[in-house]
């Protein structure tokens, strides 16, 4: 785990506001806020939007004995996780399993809410743009891919699954889930914008539309059926979207809310 203080403020870390429905709009938030991702670099931005919930904010000397006290905890509360879930996921049982005393955790991290979000945040925190690969197909079936490994990490499901209906209330493990989701999805939408840019897409493709249609068959599949996610079905899903991602009159921008 890195453990160096995120000071920044949280203005720095935001993209600047862009126009509903630009297709390009993901790929100025990506130069304007979050320039470290470019490359495949870290994203610290991503980090910095965490800064004002996250529990682990001591400033440890990297390979000291504290960050290698954090890595375990980490690593025990990853594989908590994914063994018992959110709920039933006991600090007792991750300072067991980490080797460390129960009230460090409960010092350094306050509750379980502030553990699993820094865990979590720790996990993802390293997301890059999709790869150009020059053709359309390639770019979607490497972002199913991406989306598989992840869902595959120990404890994603299962903390989605128990996370449950969004409520008016929203606590720090379903913001952390929630700042993830819409970096990586607002990436992932430069996928269709440069198909609309190579030509391969109709002007009219909604990229933000066709993003939900080729993720949403993965968390159902996953999620509500419990089927593997195998190659044969992400290259099925990935046609099926690019063929219909070539009927423009039917997938054109939603006009704004009047």
């Amino acid at each position: 785990m890195r453990g160096v203080a995120v000071d920044a403020p949280l203005a720095e870390a935001r993209p600047p506001r862009v126009r509903a429905n630009d297709p390009k709009a993901s790929v100025r938030r990506v130069s304007a806020g979050a320039s470290l991702i470019v490359g495949g670099m870290t994203t610290e931005p991503l980090k910095h939007q965490f800064a004002h919930m996250r529990a682990d904010s001591a400033t440890v000397r990297p390979g000291g004995r504290t960050a290698r006290v954090g890595q375990a905890v980490i690593d025990a509360t990853i594989a908590e996780l994914g063994e018992c879930g959110y709920r039933a996921l006991r600090i007792e049982a991750v300072a067991e399993r980490a080797g460390v005393n129960k009230t460090t955790i409960y010092r350094r991290w306050r509750d379980k809410a502030g553990l699993v979000s820094t865990a979590l945040i720790e996990r993802q925190s390293e997301v890059a743009p999709p790869p150009d690969t020059g053709s359309l197909r390639e770019d979607l079936l490497a972002h199913l891919r991406d989306i598989r490994e992840v869902l595959h990490q120990p404890g994603v499901a299962r903390l989605m699954q128990e996370v449950g209906q969004r409520t008016a209330v929203k606590d720090d493990v379903r913001e952390v889930l929630d700042t993830i989701w819409s970096v990586r999805l607002e990436l992932s939408r430069t996928i269709f914008v440069r198909a609309v840019e190579r030509g391969e897409l109709p002007a009219g493709a909604d990229p933000d539309f066709l993003l939900q249609a080729t993720s949403g068959p993965l968390y159902f599949r996953l999620l509500m059926l419990g089927r593997d996610l195998d190659d044969d079905f992400l290259e099925k899903t990935a046609d099926f979207v690019i063929n219909g991602a070539r009927i423009p009159e039917r997938l054109s921008p939603e006009p704004p809310n009047s």
